[in-house]
């Protein structure tokens, strides 16, 4: 039996050293964040505070109700994928890291009534100079490869910033400009792309918008909407390094707000400098703060009209799928499909937003009585292709 404990003593050392590597290693190989909420950011999130409030309330009072997912519909919002490759085309992000990166931040911003969804193909940059990107070629980079009315991240090797200092990512709080610059790494480590999305959507770091000062907010929350982050569910923060967190991602800092009182901030947070492994959620008032946002200022987000979409999309077994009739001429549509894989299909609007969706059954009718006239996509996926038609009804 003494044995037997000790194996069990023994294992969960192991795991616990496992964390602790994973934890530090993640923070050890990433540069931070390189977005900068400036005065007049400030000024302008000042300004349209009214309008925000407003649609704050309505998210607020939708998670109070029983009925809550019937009073807030999610909003889908494309985003066009630039990976930047050697000029040879070698390199850059995978498609596969790529899909893993929107599937980890819609569950990370699901209670903002958010889903993000790639639109159009993939547009593939092969240059050696963005390759190692530096901030001050944005305007040539974004000149040449940008699509309006969507969120562009361009995804590359390496981000310097204007003073040389190596960056995960930075976006920007510009009407109409919609861009984020992504390193490769970073976009994959489960927590800094869904930080520069929180940028997007206009967070502050948890720390506040001043990288250099330690926060004014104090720890009993009584000034915690006009400094800090302006967020009142996020505790104050005198901004977190690897020197104040342990492996563990537990607080072992000693500073103390002017009050006196120590700081207990909230490590795993997304919006804060702790380290990436430990990131891992939005507070309550986070998700309200993005959804308001949106709904005040982003909500011109759309990915095109119906002859902006190929046919077909990326397709290995296009003659094994049938799709009849189309134009729908009742109320139902079969799918028709003599490949071995197994198969799922959605059919959306041109926003992305997902009315129908299941695995396709062949000769089983798929009931869409409930779609009003007009274009739809129908996509169908399985493990090996990708096939997408417009559809009308």
């Amino acid at each position: 039996m003494k044995n037997f404990f000790h194996r069990i003593k023994s294992s969960l050392f192991s795991i616990l050293l496992l964390i602790s590597y994973y934890v530090s290693s993640q923070n050890n190989v990433e540069p931070v964040c390189g977005t900068v909420t400036s005065k007049e950011t400030l000024h302008y999130f000042n300004t349209i505070k009214p309008q925000l409030k407003n649609f704050q309330l309505q998210f607020n009072t939708s998670k109070s109700t029983i009925n809550s997912s019937k009073s807030i519909t999610k909003n889908y919002i494309p985003i066009k994928a630039h990976v930047i490759r050697l000029s040879n085309g070698e390199g850059g992000l995978t498609e596969y890291d790529l899909n893993n990166a929107i599937a980890d931040i819609n569950q990370t911003f699901a209670n903002a009534y958010m889903e993000f969804f790639l639109c159009k193909d993939i547009n593939y940059i092969d240059s050696d100079r963005y390759f190692h990107f530096k901030s001050s070629e944005e305007k040539t980079l974004v000149e040449a490869n940008y699509e309006t009315g969507v969120i562009n991240i361009y995804f590359t090797d390496h981000i310097k910033n204007s003073s040389d200092e190596s960056i995960c990512g930075y976006t920007y709080n510009k009407s109409n400009y919609d861009v984020i610059m992504m390193q490769n790494d970073c976009a994959t480590n489960n927590s800094s792309l869904a930080h520069e999305l929180g940028h997007y959507f206009s967070l502050i770091h948890t720390h506040g918008a001043d990288n250099l000062c330690k926060t004014k907010e104090l720890v009993n929350s009584s000034n915690c909407s006009s400094e800090g982050d302006q967020i009142c569910d996020t505790p104050a923060d005198p901004k977190l390094t690897s020197t104040n967190i342990n492996n563990f991602c537990r607080y072992i800092g000693d500073e103390t707000d002017v009050n006196g009182e120590l700081f207990n901030p909230d490590t795993k947070n997304i919006m804060s400098y702790s380290m990436k492994g430990c990131r891992s959620h939005f507070s309550q008032e986070q998700f309200s703060r993005m959804y308001a946002y949106y709904m005040t200022e982003k909500s011109y987000l759309a990915c095109g009209d119906a002859s902006d979409i190929d046919e077909i999309v990326e397709v290995s077994n296009a003659s094994d799928i049938k799709i009849y009739p189309n134009p729908i001429s009742g109320d139902v549509l079969y799918i028709k499909s003599n490949t071995a894989d197994t198969e799922f299909f959605e059919i959306s609007n041109l926003m992305g937003q997902v009315f129908v969706s299941g695995k396709v059954t062949s000769n089983e009718p798929v009931h869409v009585n409930h779609l009003s006239s007009g274009t739809y996509l129908l996509t169908i996926k399985s493990k090996s292709s990708k096939i997408s038609k417009r559809l009308i009804k």
